[in-house]
């Protein structure tokens, strides 16, 4: 089954039920059992707070803390192997009933992988509308363990899990009362509208990977919220510590700090900046089908006149003031100014092949333009254009 008829079917209950579905995965479990291991290497030493990926071991007595050796290495070359290896495990150090091994946010760790999912979302989103805040991405190898978060209240997220090898069991608990259960094998993808209460059984080395798509009006004020405290903090001008004040504190109203933390916020929600970052944040998202966080950029090359390049993304474009344009490719937004972009734009059309200099004269400008030259430089280490004539060019 191809991606147009699997995205076609999903359109339809979209939004109004859930459905099981024969749908190829963007990737094999061989990949995202390399990309799990890769983001479990720092784990292995202890837990790691307040970073992506996030990994956590889950057995039924609750998630570990430091799993260490528990982990999947380069050892395990693959889920099976993995499941095992654990399975060997000496009573009392290991899961000895079942474990979930939860990876969130993986995706940016592996450009490969990353743009796979993302093109596949890209389909579905022509489908159904595109998401105005980013998707959550998670990969999980399991096997005989029941999770159970989703049963505490309605979800925020619509779900879409592939199924890439095992047995997902979903018990769906919808907002109209009906209770059903549907249960997903290797190549096919379970899907489940917000407001669904859950509980899924993970069987036989089930290996997945889950899109939550936010819906609920409250991520969205989280969204705006977050930017709206960036902006603040680059506003104010202080150590970091919040001050304790004389008990009891003296008379004349709030502490300075709060004072001015306020002051900042009203300065913030009333000035151009955060519609400014909203525009540019909403072009990058756009460009990467919603898929965060993003990957880094590849290594800067040189270019010279006769280099060959292909166009390999399309750019999003969105106006940001007179003359002045927001471009974003592969999730990276970056302001562009002046009647040059337009014409440099125009010449950029996916799949179109030319060199450096045959660009350049075609909007005009000297072959050896260094304005020209950068803005295509930033295009290639966002992924955006190729290298072609032989080189090899990495990520």
């Amino acid at each position: 089954m191809t991606t147009t008829d699997w995205t076609e079917l999903l359109a339809r209950v979209w939004g109004k039920q859930p459905a099981l579905l024969p749908a190829a995965a963007p990737a094999g479990p061989a990949h995202l059992h390399r990309t799990i291991v890769a983001a479990c290497e720092p784990f292995r030493a202890g837990t790691v707070f307040r970073t992506l990926p996030q990994v956590r071991l889950h057995t039924p007595l609750g998630w570990l803390g430091a799993p260490g050796r528990l982990l999947p290495d380069a050892d395990d070359p693959s889920p099976a192997a993995y499941r095992a290896r654990l399975r060997r495990e000496p009573a009392g150090s290991g899961p000895d009933t079942g474990f979930l091994l939860s990876v969130r946010q993986p995706l940016h760790t592996d450009w490969a992988l990353w743009s796979a999912v993302r093109d596949s979302l890209a389909e579905l989103w022509r489908r159904v509308g595109l998401p105005c805040l980013p998707v959550e991405a998670e990969l999980t190898e399991g096997d005989d363990f029941t999770r159970t978060p989703g049963l505490a209240a309605p979800s925020a997220h619509a779900v879409l899990t592939w199924v890439l090898a095992g047995a997902l069991e979903a018990e769906l608990h919808e907002p109209d009362g009906e209770f059903r259960v549907l249960r997903a094998t290797a190549g096919e993808l379970l899907y489940w509208p917000e407001g669904s209460r859950w509980r899924e059984h993970h069987r036989d080395g089930c290996v997945t990977l889950r899109i939550s798509v936010p819906r609920a009006q409250h991520l969205a004020t989280g969204a705006v919220k977050d930017l709206l405290a960036e902006d603040v903090r680059g506003r104010l001008e202080y150590d970091g510590t919040v001050p304790c004040l004389p008990y009891p504190p003296p008379a004349g109203g709030p502490p300075d700090l709060v004072v001015a933390v306020g002051e900042a916020a009203r300065a913030a929600a009333g000035g151009a900046e955060l519609a400014a970052a909203l525009r540019a944040r909403w072009a990058a998202w756009w460009s990467s089908a919603g898929l965060e966080p993003v990957p880094a950029p590849r290594a800067d090359v040189p270019l010279g006149p006769e280099q060959r390049l292909r166009v390999v993304r399309g750019i999003v474009r969105l106006p940001d003031g007179p003359g002045r344009w927001i471009w974003a490719v592969n999730g990276h937004a970056f302001p562009i100014g002046g009647a040059a972009g337009e014409r440099i734009a125009q010449q950029l059309r996916p799949g179109r092949e030319l060199t450096v200099g045959e660009l350049c004269r075609a909007v005009g400008a000297d072959e050896h333009n260094r304005a020209v030259t950068a803005l295509l430089r930033k295009l290639h280490a966002l992924r955006g254009i190729d290298l072609t004539g032989g080189e090899r060019t990495d990520g």
